[in-house]
């Protein structure tokens, strides 16, 4: 059976608890989420928030092929939730989702780790920090 999945941008606020419950199935013994939230101080500077910005038709399918690409490395997995915020956030607000239900809590884990890495790591999304002081950062530019 291959896992269900969910994948996709939005501007609107990430709802967390449709993203556990879109994992929760029967089959899975394991459910594990993880939030990525809006810290307040990033490189020892205090930051007022946060803006997203995608090259969105390449990262929905970024996402989706990612999707795919955890349901092939854990096959025991039942579904995978990946859903990443665009637009201005402040302190607090999640800014990413990811979620995978699996039948034991070990791959659950492994595959909810390597999907926000994958994510961070290879997806077109940048963001822009704006700091508390005034001014803003494009962290990883130069």
């Amino acid at each position: 059976m291959a896992a269900r999945s969910h994948a996709r941008l939005t501007a609107d606020p990430l709802a967390v608890e449709a993203a556990h419950a879109f994992a929760a199935d029967p089959a899975a013994g394991a459910v594990v989420v993880f939030t990525g939230t809006v810290r307040q101080v990033s490189e020892g500077r205090d930051v007022s928030g946060l803006t997203y910005e995608a090259f969105a038709e390449r990262a929905e399918r970024q996402l989706r092929e990612l999707a795919a690409e955890v349901a092939r490395r854990w096959p025991d997995a039942v579904a995978v939730w990946l859903e990443h915020r665009v637009g201005a956030l402040a302190i607090g607000e999640p800014s990413v989702v990811v979620a995978v239900s699996t039948a034991h809590r070990p791959e659950a884990f492994a595959a909810a780790r390597w999907a926000i890495d994958e994510l961070k790591a290879t997806v077109a999304i940048w963001k822009q920090e704006h700091w508390a002081q005034g001014g803003a950062h494009w962290p990883g530019s130069q």
